[in-house]
């Protein structure tokens, strides 16, 4: 096996695409990211990409938006000395994983495989289950209207933010104030879009990570006391109709299977499930 980590992202595609595009909804995240660095370089201040091959058949790969999470593939069921060499690559460039994002059983594989090397504490921070959707089931879309969030709509956007990641329980300390800068930068590119009932905004849910055939949906917030209403279901629905009109030929998402109520509602939508991550957190003891 021969691991190549010192590429830049056409490399890493060359290596990687047509493993990660045969199932490209399930394999969202990382092509969605791929797809952000090629179009724009300097987005992120610093990447790591890495491939792990055996002759000339793909067997790991691995982004890390630093410091952000790192996010793993496998084409194999069982890679461990793959995932031994990736590791050991990010210990001799002083790189720190704060946590894995990937397939159920390989994140997993990765976290226990670190815990070898560095003494830390491993904590799942949330079991995920990958939709994709192809055709939106429109009964389900009640009364109001989809439209583009604007710059009057900044504290609602920003305060959905913060309620996301809480309710996600994403961060322990969510932050206001980037949660108020990340929501003018996404009213400011266009992709967060808001459910209007009689004037009110009720709900939002934003687009995010296009690849090559299919766009994200995420970001899907309704206020507490306006649940339970269908406001959620409306703009998801009518976000996702929205997209598949564009030209995309699917949708895809994350949920969260602690919230059985979020994966009915998207089931109902026309959402499939593809397949099940697994986020990790990870603290060194010794820091």
């Amino acid at each position: 096996m021969k691991l190549n980590s010192n590429m830049d992202i056409n490399t890493f595609l060359d290596e990687t695409a047509v493993y990660l595009e045969q199932n490209e909804s399930l394999n969202n995240l990382m092509l969605g990211i791929c797809n952000r660095i090629k179009n724009n370089p300097s987005y992120y201040s610093d990447v790591y990409m890495a491939t792990v091959k055996d002759n000339d058949e793909l067997i790991l790969a691995a982004v890390m938006t630093i410091p952000q999470k790192l996010v793993v593939y496998s084409s194999v069921n069982e890679c461990d000395r793959a995932i031994e060499l990736l590791l050991e690559d990010l210990l001799n460039r002083n790189i720190n994983i704060p946590g894995v994002v990937g397939p159920k059983e390989l994140a997993k594989r990765v976290c226990h495989i670190w815990n070898k090397y560095m003494n830390c504490n491993v904590k799942l921070e949330m079991n995920m289950r990958v939709y994709e959707l192809r055709e939106v089931n429109k009964d389900v879309i009640g009364k109001g209207i989809l439209r583009l969030a604007e710059e009057d709509d900044l504290e609602f956007v920003a305060q959905g933010i913060y309620e996301f990641e809480r309710d996600a329980e994403l961060t322990d300390l969510t932050d206001m104030e980037k949660c108020y800068e990340r929501a003018k930068i996404k009213i400011l590119e266009k992709t967060v879009f808001l459910w209007e009932d009689d004037g009110k905004v009720v709900s939002m849910a934003a687009k995010a990570r296009p690849i090559q055939n299919g766009i994200t949906v995420n970001l899907v917030y309704t206020p507490k006391d306006l649940r339970n209403k269908g406001y959620a279901t409306s703009c998801v629905a009518s976000l996702s109709g929205q997209l598949l009109n564009s030209g995309y030929k699917f949708c895809s998402l994350f949920t969260d299977l602690a919230n059985p109520t979020s994966n009915s509602i998207y089931m109902k939508i026309g959402y499939q499930p593809v397949g099940d991550f697994d986020g990790y957190v990870i603290e060194d003891i010794d820091c």
